[in-house]
């Protein structure tokens, strides 16, 4: 029934308070469009517009479906038609979406709404806190000792911690780099270096019992402990944001000296900013110092102008840092290169 009413929802074509005129589609946009599984919010507005940040208003879409757009699905077939010369991009409403079930897959995997962006790039940043309040960080539970004298610690050993007091699956981490405004040299938190997931087998008022089920990095004694989130499912509509907004890439994730596409970086920029996840930011490169020499042969330095470079989707945010998948680049991209509110 929640799919049927946010379908009729963007028939009937709610939608922001303003939107602008000069809104327009490519040239070999397809009138009719079935989404399939793999596709996600980015890859389709892609095949409709130059700008996919500016889906919301290809669907017409208001603030509340923006934020939680659970409405398109595989086999669901969209329409482009014109209303006064604006393109607008809705659900057929002939058709009956059909889902076939292979013998490997649930039914809920088969009938999930399509994923904003690639899952499969961001899935193990979901499920894991990547910025950190260090004193809060150092009074949480922590791993006291391994199953012998090891140093390593590998999946299936027993080991023992203090201060968890429930059952369930838990994550070691250990304090990494600070992340530092490169402008005003503030440090915006503090990354948290994933080492592996833990079970839980006793609970005891002093010492308590857990098995390692899996090591990403390595699990140490003196590890501290974060009890292990939800599964989250990325489903933000891709958008620019509201307002003007500046900021730099402040870090990629495990110290990779450049990025690429399908990168995780840092920005700081935060809640603090306004900022939520779905946003679109521009990556943008200063442009070199060079030397030319006019008619008469007389040499000056210029600069040569910014130019973009990619573009950054927001998909996790705190305080003051926000982590982002870089979606495209013309290069290598680096710390300190900046991001704005892209331009149309």
């Amino acid at each position: 029934m929640r799919k049927r009413i946010i379908s009729l929802a963007l028939l009937m074509g709610l939608a922001f308070p303003a939107f602008s005129d000069d809104l327009t589609v490519k040239p070999d946009a397809p009138s009719r469009y079935t989404v399939a599984r793999g596709d996600t919010l980015w890859s389709i507005a892609g095949h409709y517009l130059q700008s996919p940040w500016r889906w919301p208003e290809l669907w017409r879409m208001n603030r509340d479906q923006v934020r939680n757009p659970h409405w398109i699905y595989p086999g669901n077939v969209l329409v482009l038609d014109y209303v006064n010369g604006r393109p607008r991009l809705s659900l057929a409403s002939d058709i009956q979406r059909e889902v076939k079930l292979s013998p490997q897959a649930r039914p809920e995997e088969q009938d999930r709404a399509i994923a904003s962006i690639p899952a499969e790039a961001i899935e193990p940043f979901l499920a894991r806190p990547l910025v950190v309040d260090p004193a809060q960080f150092a009074t949480g539970p922590r791993l006291v000792a391994g199953p012998d004298e090891r140093l390593s610690i590998t999946q299936s050993d027993r080991v023992y911690a203090s201060g968890v007091t429930e059952n369930g699956t838990w994550q070691a981490y250990r304090l990494g780099k600070q992340l530092v405004d490169p402008d005003s040299k503030e440090v915006l938190g503090v990354e948290a270096v994933y080492g592996g997931d833990l079970a839980v087998d006793k609970l005891r008022p002093d010492i308590q019992t857990l098995t390692v089920r899996s090591v990403a990095g390595e699990v140490l004694v003196g590890d501290h402990l974060v009890r292990a989130p939800k599964a989250a499912f990325v489903n933000y509509v891709p958008r620019r944001p509201e307002e003007n907004l500046r900021g730099k890439i402040i870090a990629v994730y495990q110290g990779i000296d450049g990025a690429a596409q399908y990168s995780t970086v840092a920005i700081n920029l935060g809640e603090r900013n306004h900022i939520e996840p779905g946003l679109v930011f521009g990556i943008y490169k200063k442009g070199n110092s060079i030397t030319i020499a006019d008619a008469a042969g007389k040499k000056r330095e210029t600069q040569l102008p910014t130019e973009q470079a990619g573009s950054l989707f927001v998909y996790r945010v705190f305080d003051k840092v926000s982590y982002a998948l870089v979606l495209d680049s013309l290069g290598a991209l680096y710390v300190g290169d900046s991001v704005a509110t892209p331009e149309d």
